[in-house]
């Protein structure tokens, strides 16, 4: 059972109607359960915290008081929650390094605006599907303790000319009044480089568009943006960009280690069937998806035995 003290504060902040804090706290009851060995009943907490039940995602949430355009941001802002911290992904060290940096970097910005120094604020990580991009972002913004939003990009592309423009530069004046994570998931669909004989001019345009903001906006946070086809995107685009990391294939010992750190988390690690399937793996998503479903089978095989 969780502390009446951390028990009260929970109360506390649901009766202010304080739902951020709320939400830390509940969370920090799943990590308390977890650390006592209590997957399932942290899965099961941390499930109840999502709207539709599935981890790291739920209905966009009412942020129209932030800014003038709440009917846009609304629907073009998803916030993502996870536990995830940076020690919990797959990283290469040059790669953990650069961002361990950039973590420190961030959470020292004033001491650097005194100085004068110019803080990164604009990532690109490009890599294959299911390599850790997205994971690496909950992760970040889990260690700076800031909110994570996903832009909606079915959202942000209007039918009009010059709308999708208009919607970008909410999206950054959201990003330069609100610390958060900034989140621009597969950004090939706005940053294709210019001057196909296939596309029309309104494209060029949103390209344009997209490199001005990442160029002037200030950010409170940070901006990410993920590509898994970076030779398609502008070339101008990626000079916009701070921090340019690659998130490639992993190796058979990656998937290996990774596969055997989730089993650890959900309570099983001689499974000789499992290993065989999370061997044939090529992505740390596979390899999730595996160990979740053995998870799965193995839980409610201990329902029916009751």
């Amino acid at each position: 059972m969780p502390p009446i003290r951390q028990l009260a504060s929970l109360f506390q902040a649901v009766s202010e109607r304080d739902i951020e804090s709320a939400q830390k706290i509940a969370r920090e009851i799943a990590a308390l359960e977890e650390r006592k060995g209590h997957r399932f009943a942290a899965q099961l907490l941390r499930g109840s915290l999502q709207s539709n039940g599935f981890k790291g995602h739920r209905l966009p949430e009412p942020i129209s008081g932030i800014l003038g355009n709440g009917n846009l941001l609304e629907a073009a802002l998803s916030r993502n929650y996870s536990s995830t911290r940076l020690k919990d992904v797959m990283l290469r060290h040059h790669c953990r390094k650069a961002l361990e940096e950039l973590i420190n970097e961030t959470k020292h910005k004033q001491y650097l605006a005194e100085k004068k120094i110019r803080r990164r604020t604009k990532l690109l990580f490009v890599g294959p599907p299911g390599c850790g991009k997205s994971f690496t972002t909950q992760a970040i913004a889990n260690e700076l303790g800031l909110p994570h939003y996903v832009v909606r990009f079915d959202a942000v592309i209007g039918a009009y000319l010059g709308q999708t423009a208009i919607h970008l530069r909410e999206l950054f004046r959201f990003a330069s009044m609100q610390p958060c994570i900034l989140l621009f998931d597969e950004i090939d669909a706005l940053g294709k480089q210019r001057g196909s004989p296939l596309d029309v001019g309104e494209l060029d345009r949103i390209v344009i568009a997209l490199m001005q903001e990442l160029e002037f906006s200030d950010t409170l946070g940070l901006v990410v943006a993920t590509s898994n086809l970076p030779e398609n995107l502008d070339r101008a685009l990626l000079r916009r960009f701070d921090l340019i990391l690659d998130f490639p294939m992993p190796t058979k010992v990656e998937t290996a280690a990774y596969a055997k750190k989730i089993a650890g988390m959900f309570g099983f690690n001689k499974l000789p069937s499992v290993a065989r399937k999370w061997s044939k793996a090529k992505t740390y998503a596979d390899v999730e998806k595996i160990v979740e479903a053995e998870a799965r089978r193995t839980a409610l095989a201990e329902v029916a035995r009751g």
